[in-house]
């Protein structure tokens, strides 16, 4: 047991030792600013050897990382990658009809509107994102410059080829030492020791999964460059005069429709009232006829009682 503990470890030590060469290599190869993958952490102390016992050569040359194939480079672009982007501000007379015409042309260039919004404070504005492919991305600003008088034009470009060929070697020595790290999980006899190795692979998972994001945003974004156009006019709407006569003839309009509504609830109100009222009225006409007869009554008993 302790013999299969022992190549273990050094398999771990070699595959940690040979995921921070290459990243180090990889950042040191990269442009500025380019992010690498960080070194996996080394397995814990109980797995810590510090000389390799002479049965260990064997591991060590099974985990040690072989040069990237060819076959994962042959796959890389042949073409530099450059993100492309515009911003485009132009003055025109009218902003809804060329609003309509820029998308047409983004269209024709083979593009679409990723996003665009519409204003009417201080003028008309539009602003509107265009995603093209790079082929359309020059001719496209070029149609979009003959709508009106171009204000301001930036055109920027950014090489992300050395980053994409780092990315693509990065991945290529992860995906190596992972295999190595499985051959060593089938080998572990220890729970321990299955841990540590399940621990390394967890690391370099998350390391292959953010260079495979980096690399599918690269691809996305110098896939189809990006125009940010915007459309304005110096219109501004025309100043009312001192008397608004619409403001007065609504006033008017909405007097009436008060008057109107005032004048309905009255007559729901009487509709109601008036029948209560008769109903009310009789009654107590009622009550006064009867009480006057009881009165009538008692006084004629009284009367009667004093005559005898």
């Amino acid at each position: 047991m302790k013999k299969t503990r022992q190549p273990i470890a050094a398999g771990l030590c070699v595959a940690a030792l040979c995921v921070a060469v290459s990243a180090g290599i990889a950042g040191c190869s990269g442009p500025r600013g380019t992010t690498t993958a960080s070194s996996p952490a080394l397995a814990p102390d109980q797995l810590r050897s510090e000389a390799p016992a002479p049965g260990d050569a064997k591991m060590a040359e099974k985990v040690a990382v072989q040069p990237a194939s060819t076959g994962a480079l042959a796959n890389l672009p042949q073409e530099r990658m450059v993100i492309k982007s515009a911003t485009l501000v132009v003055r025109v007379h009218n902003v809804s009809s060329t609003f309509v015409r820029a998308i047409q042309l983004a269209e024709t260039n083979g593009g679409y509107i990723q996003s665009s919004t519409q204003s009417q404070e201080e003028g008309d504005r539009a602003d509107i994102t265009i995603r093209v492919p790079p082929h359309g991305f020059l001719p496209l600003i070029a149609s979009l410059e003959g709508l009106g008088t171009p204000s301001s034009k930036t055109i920027s470009g950014e090489d992300v080829t050395q980053e994409y060929y780092d990315l693509s070697a990065e991945l290529e020595n992860q995906l190596e030492v992972r295999g190595r790290l499985f051959q060593l999980l089938k080998q572990a006899a220890k729970v321990t020791d299955a841990i540590a190795v399940e621990e390394q692979l967890e690391r370099i998972g998350a390391n292959v999964n953010r260079i495979k994001g980096r690399m599918k945003y690269l691809e996305t974004m110098t896939g189809m460059s990006t125009v940010s156009l915007s459309l304005y006019s110096d219109a501004r709407p025309a100043t009312e005069g001192f008397v608004s006569w619409a403001s007065i003839g609504h006033g008017f309009f909405r007097a009436a429709q008060i008057l109107v509504d005032v004048l309905f609830v009255i007559l729901q109100c009487l509709v109601v009232a008036i029948p209560l009222a008769a109903i009310g009225g009789a009654a107590a006409l009622g009550i006064r006829q009867v009480v006057r007869r009881v009165q009538v009554r008692q006084k004629a008993g009284r009367k009667a009682g004093a005559r005898k």
